[in-house]
């Protein structure tokens, strides 16, 4: 059975980039963590979210477990990076506005049709949020290990 939210969360996720892209991220992420961040980094972890938002589409509800760990990225994504950052900071995030138009309805609607329909169960909601959060923790942690590593080879010269 074909699992329509998701095949739209993942075009919405190709609609945040853009966003994020458009109205430079990049810029907007190394003010904020004081961190070195290239666009060829932005381009590789979002070809891997569109690709990990395909597989998932794909799966569906014949393991949700996996595929809705997608709706939770998403999900934590647009509350925490996104809408969250804009409220601590007072400054706009790139990808608020496709988070608060796209990924909240879309999340809301992947869980609760899934729900409504017995493919997952309030157990497999937190578990996608939880594996979410730590899916966004991987290229978070990958940044900080590379900048370590630069400062320390830096050093060392």
């Amino acid at each position: 059975m074909i699992c329509i939210p998701l095949w739209v969360l993942t075009g919405a996720y190709a609609c945040h980039i853009i966003e994020e892209y458009r109205f430079n991220w990049r810029e907007w992420a190394m003010r904020l963590s004081k961190l070195d961040l290239k666009w060829s980094e932005f381009y590789i972890v979002n070809a891997a979210v569109l690709v990990f938002g395909i597989a998932s589409a794909i799966v569906g509800y014949s393991f949700s477990r996996f595929s809705y760990l997608f709706v939770g990225l998403a999900l934590v994504n647009a509350l925490v990076a996104h809408i969250g950052a804009t409220i601590v900071k007072g400054k706009y995030s790139p990808g608020t506005l496709t988070s608060i138009i796209l990924f909240v309805p879309i999340c809301i609607w992947a869980y609760y049709d899934a729900y409504q329909n017995a493919y997952i169960d309030i157990e497999t909601i937190a578990l996608t949020v939880l594996g979410g959060f730590l899916i966004m923790l991987i290229p978070i942690g990958l940044q900080l290990l590379k900048n370590m590593v630069s400062k320390r080879k830096n050093s060392q010269r």
